[in-house]
């Protein structure tokens, strides 16, 4: 009689079934959650929208008054200009009267005013007064004539003019040498407006012009303070470089740009302006000056805006429409500079004021209410699914618990009294059902295990048929080669791949770095990458660098001349040269002193050695494979290695997997091993028993193939007849040697099961015998009827195909099951002897065993 436990996988989200039979918890969670969520998700993206938009109105006006108050107090400073130049106009202007009226005026009014100049009808009433903010010089004539662009050098108005008229001319540079100042003569730079009036004699007529200019340091000065922190409209903490503003002329010359220094040997300038734009360099009478081309036209909107008297703001975007600019101006506002030349008349359009507001205000502003939105949200979120999971555990918790606890006694084989309190009245009927389940359960597994133990105590001695074993491990891993390279053994996809990276390796000359644990076959690698090479007819040397001293290994290596020391009678080659057309094998190279190691960098870096006592260099054709079992990096960073030879020698890394990773080649070595011994020692052959072998599934080996190979060494000498038992198998580890008897709980991989599920009957290929007939009861029970509905739909495809895995498997059965499921299903099969098991994790797959078809 068979038991079978199926396992409760219903998925958490079954759509296919009517909203009437779902449980609790999935109306809750899936109906009342995602409604509330909705709900309250909405609410919050619609607060957002409103307060962000409120928030940008409210900024934007900010940034409009920004550029209104500087465009405001730059016209004062022009007005303040129309004032002085009226009242020097009205008076008697001589050099000395305007130099007394100067000196009477504070400094930082009188440094406003770098060029005062007369000119009047007679060549000798001319004078150009300079300000050089130390003093105030008198420019000689032939000198004032003589700059471009000075104050001479264009007609300075109209012929005729009234007293009320003040011309404002646009921006310049001029430029003076030998100008005294401080003691020395220096060139002085000036960047100015000039403003210009006709003079009056005592009768009303015209004498002359007057002019006076205005340095442009005010006016940039006047925008690197609303620029700044301390501006009279501040209001929010923010770095310099978020807000600029820029003077452009009437024409749409960008002049110069808030932000840099008062000196005026720097000047003014508009570079960070200029940065990715295209344009002209170089306006007559302002070198500095840069118009961008007609590409950027919001610019040039906000020019031609200016340029009819009118200030505004301009759409989001990039400056001037620049798209190698990254950045997003968030506002970007400008203002015009107006001058009334007469009280009367319109004002003159002398230049506009551009301010781009880039600070994170306005984005912190909203990045805060996001912050207080979403925290209100989580919150609300997160007090509703409270309450929905409160309600959950009160509703469903003991049924829960119930089914939990009768799942556990069903899977973990505890058929013990269920007995579970607090419980509702309603659930403790079924309890008292449950309980009378679990005693004939019970009563039934005791039976099935005395006749398990029975065949079981039968299976564990007999023998292990290694061949077909390896037979089926070899149908997963068709198409590559399985015999023994140099001693390499094994069928596993991590000796596949060793022995790939020794072929490749092979057909290159480059140095080697074999890395891996004691007897895991480094040497074994390295000889099978110089038989594979081109240099396989020269000779393989092998040195041993933790075997020998400093003194000896260094001999060893690069050999020494005749007299080089009191012994050496004779010359030596050393390995390098001993190897040459060869390899030479520099194993435990980890161990090496770090004279040798230093020995050993200069010998790979040059390929030239010098012998002890000699002076000469002697190159040498050998390849270089290095092996270790320590990991060099640490060693690296422990400072006990030296890291450039460590990146000399692994040009190529090979490593040699531990046995404890491909113990599915473990019934291929422990044949190769047993066959290997047997001749050795002229005995017969000799069998290993199913227990011998789970045993030696079990252990983890340290040491490795060498361990095995000792071990099978010392099994076959000292066992008695013709089969090894897993007494004749002794480990170095007592503990798993003592405790060897017992048979896995779970197959190995790529082996039968030697455990059956309580009520099942051995593998009917492990019961027979070789020499005698099968087990009537066994030849009694057909395959089918061993298998679950499940199963017999799959069959035919598994017959078809010779094998699957988890993922073929589910899609033979065609009923969407689970992975939980699908596993179940096939380690049922291999327990009973139908499927063998290969490989590990998601590389596990399930093939027909011996005897099936």
């Amino acid at each position: 009689m068979r038991y079978y436990y199926p396992t409760d996988l219903a998925p958490v989200l079954d759509l296919e079934r009517s909203v009437r039979e779902w449980s609790i918890s999935r109306i809750l969670f899936l109906l009342g959650a995602p409604l509330v969520g909705i709900v309250l998700l909405g609410m919050t993206f619609s607060t957002y929208r409103i307060v962000s938009h409120y928030l940008n109105r409210a900024y934007a006006r900010n940034a409009q008054t920004r550029a209104l108050a500087q465009a405001h107090e730059i016209k004062q400073c022009l007005l303040e200009a129309r004032n002085e130049i009226q009242f020097l106009a009205r008076s008697n202007p001589t050099p000395d009267s305007i130099r007394n009226y100067m000196a009477l005026k504070p400094q930082t009014q009188r440094d406003r005013y770098r060029e005062i100049a007369f000119h009047g009808p007679k060549p000798d009433d001319n004078f150009v007064l300079l300000n050089t903010g130390d003093s105030i010089w008198q420019l000689p004539a032939e000198q004032a004539n003589a700059i471009k662009f000075g104050v001479f050098s264009h007609q300075n108005g109209p012929a005729e003019m009234n007293s009320d008229y003040v011309q404002v001319t646009q921006p310049v540079q001029t430029y003076y040498s030998s100008v005294p100042y401080r003691g020395s003569t220096q060139n002085m730079e000036f960047s100015v407006i000039r403003f210009t009036t006709q003079t009056f004699d005592t009768e009303g007529k015209a004498n002359g012009v007057l002019t006076i200019s205005l340095d442009l340091l005010v006016v940039h000065r006047i925008m690197s303070l609303f620029s700044s922190s301390q501006s009279p409209l501040f209001i929010f903490p923010q770095d310099r470089e978020r807000t600029i503003s820029f003077f452009f002329d009437s024409s749409g010359w960008l002049l110069f740009a808030s932000g840099f220094s008062d000196n005026q040997k720097k000047g003014l300038s508009v570079d960070t302006l200029r940065s990715g734009l295209q344009g002209d360099i170089g306006r007559p009478g302002f070198d500095s000056a840069f118009r961008p081309s007609p590409l950027h036209e919001k610019y040039w909107t906000m020019v031609a805006s200016v340029q009819s008297g009118n200030s505004g703001q301009l759409a989001l975007g990039p400056l001037f429409n620049n798209p190698s600019n990254s950045g997003s101006d968030l506002f970007l506002n400008y203002a015009p500079i107006e001058f009334p030349e007469t009280l009367l008349s319109s004002p003159t359009i002398v230049g506009g004021i551009g301010c781009m507001d880039t600070s994170f205000m306005f984005m912190s502003a909203t990045y805060e209410v996001i912050m207080a939105l979403s925290v209100a949200l989580f919150t609300a979120i997160v007090l509703t699914l409270g309450t929905f999971y409160f309600l959950h555990r009160r509703i469903s918790r003991p049924v829960t618990t119930l089914a939990s606890a009768v799942e556990k006694r069903t899977l973990g084989g505890d058929a013990s009294h269920l007995e579970i309190s607090p419980l509702p009245k309603e659930l403790h009927h079924l309890q008292h059902t449950i309980n009378t389940l679990l005693l004939q359960l019970q009563t039934a597994r005791n039976e099935a295990s005395i006749r398990q133990e029975m065949i079981l105590g039968e299976l564990h001695r007999q023998p292990v048929y290694l061949d077909k074993l390896i037979k089926a491990n070899q149908s997963s891993v068709q198409g590559q080669s399985h015999d023994p390279e140099c001693g390499i053994v094994g069928q596993s996809q991590a000796v596949l791949n060793l022995r790939a990276m020794i072929q490749k390796a092979a057909q290159v000359m480059a140095d080697v770095l074999i890395i891996g644990e004691t007897g895991t076959g480094k040497e074994l690698a390295a000889e099978a990458i110089h038989r594979s090479s081109p240099r396989a007819g020269g000779p393989f040397i092998s040195i041993n660098c933790g075997a020998l001293d400093e003194n000896l290994l260094l001999d060893a290596l690069f050999g020494h001349v005749k007299g080089a020391f009191s012994e050496a009678k004779t010359d030596r080659k050393g390995a390098f040269l001993a190897a040459s057309s060869g390899t030479l094998h520099l194993d435990e190279i980890g161990n090496a002193s770090p004279k040798v190691q230093q020995a050993l960098l200069r010998a790979l870096s040059v390929r030239h050695i010098r012998p002890l006592g000699s002076d000469q260099d002697v190159p040498f054709d050998a390849r270089v494979i290095a092996a270790t079992n320590v990991d060099l990096l640490e060693c690296v960073k422990n400072g006990t290695f030296r890291e450039d030879l460590y990146y000399r020698l692994a040009v190529i890394t090979i490593s040699t997997p531990p046995l404890r990773q491909r113990k599915e080649d473990l019934p291929l070595l422990v044949h190769y091993f047993l066959t290997e011994t047997t001749q050795s020692q002229n005995k017969p052959a000799i069998d290993l028993s199913r227990g011998a072998l789970d045993k030696l599934l079990r252990y983890d080996w340290p040491g490795n193939i060498r361990e095995l190979k000792n071990s099978m060494t010392r099994a076959v000498t000292f066992a008695e007849g013709g089969i090894l038992l897993a007494s004749h198998i002794i480990l170095g580890n007592t503990t798993n040697s003592t405790a060897s008897d017992t048979p896995p709980a779970y197959p190995a991989p790529g082996m039968p099961p030697a455990r059956t599920l309580p009520g099942e009957f051995p593998p009917k290929e492990h019961i027979a015998d070789q020499n005698s007939s099968r087990s009537p009861l066994v030849a009694q029970i057909e395959i089918t009827d061993q298998l679950n509905p499940r199963q017999k739909k799959a069959w035919p495809i598994l017959l078809a195909s010779g094998g699957t895995n988890r993922a073929e498997y589910q899609n033979a059965v065609g009923e969407k099951i689970s992975v939980r499921t699908a596993q179940y299903d096939l380690q049922d099969m291999v327990n009973k002897g139908l499927l063998v098991k290969s490989g590990k994790g998601p590389a596990s797959r399930y093939i027909l065993a011996d005897g099936v078809l």
